[in-house]
C-alpha cells in the first residue's frame, strides 16, 4: 500500500495503516510526501517511475488500485504505462469528479437505436450518443459501475448481437472481448443491440 500526501500531517489514517502493517505480515505500507517536513524521514517528492519501482519492485506481479485527484492519477497512469503494466492490472477510482460518462464521443448513429435486454425482456430506444449504461439505467435495470470511464471493467456485460462503438480505455482483456464482453459505460449502440441482461 503506497500513500502519497503533501506533508506528513496530510497522511490520512497514518496510525491505523501503521497498526495494520504491524499486525499483519503480508501488509506493507509505504508513505511518500511530496514536500519535505522537518521530522519526515521517509521518501519525498512526487510519484514517478523510479520511485514506484523503488517502493514496489514487484509491481508487475501486482494489481494496482489508484485513487486521488486527476493530476495525480494522470501521473501514476503514465508511470504504469511506461513501466509496461498490463491494463488489466491497473484500476482507478475517482471521487468528486464529474458524474456520468466523461468519455469522448466517437462516431454515433444519427438516429435512435434499440437496445434489447434479453434476460429482462426489456427494450429501450436510445437517443444518439447514449451509452448502453444509459439505456440500462433509463430502463430501470441495474449494471454495477465504478469509474464510468472504461478503465475498471466493473460495468462489463455480454453483447449477444449488434454493433457498438467502444470508447474504452482497455478496461477489458483480449479474452473478455473475444468472449463478447463490452463495457456498458462507454459502448454506444450502432443499430439494434442485444445484451445478456
Amino acid at each position: 500500500f503506497i500513500h502519497s500526501a503533501r506533508t506528513p500531517a496530510d497522511i490520512v489514517f497514518r496510525s491505523e495503516l501503521e497498526a495494520l502493517a504491524a499486525r499483519f505480515a503480508n501488509v506493507d505500507v509505504r508513505f511518500v510526501c511530496s514536500q519535505e517536513g522537518s521530522a519526515w524521514q521517509g521518501p519525498t517528492g512526487r510519484i514517478d517511475r523510479p520511485m514506484l519501482l523503488r517502493l514496489a519492485p514487484d509491481l508487475h506481479q501486482r494489481t494496482s488500485y489508484v485513487c486521488g485527484p486527476e493530476p495525480f492519477m494522470q501521473t501514476v497512469r503514465a508511470c504504469v504505462a511506461e513501466i509496461g503494466i498490463a491494463p488489466s492490472q491497473y484500476h482507478e477510482e475517482s471521487f468528486g469528479g464529474a458524474v456520468g460518462n466523461s468519455m469522448p464521443l466517437q462516431s454515433a448513429v444519427a438516429g435512435p437505436t434499440c437496445v434489447h435486454f434479453a434476460r429482462s425482456g426489456v427494450e429501450y430506444l436510445c437517443a444518439p450518443g447514449e451509452t448502453l449504461l444509459d439505456a440500462a439505467r433509463n430502463s430501470g435495470l441495474y449494471i454495477p459501475t465504478a469509474c464510468q470511464q472504461g478503465i475498471c471493467g466493473t460495468c462489463r456485460t455480454v453483447k449477444l448481437s449488434g454493433d457498438v462503438v467502444i470508447d474504452d480505455l482497455e478496461g477489458l482483456s483480449l479474452e473478455e472481448k473475444a468472449a463478447g464482453y463490452v463495457l456498458a459505460c462507454c459502448s454506444r449502440p450502432q443499430g439494434t443491440v442485444c445484451l445478456d441482461l
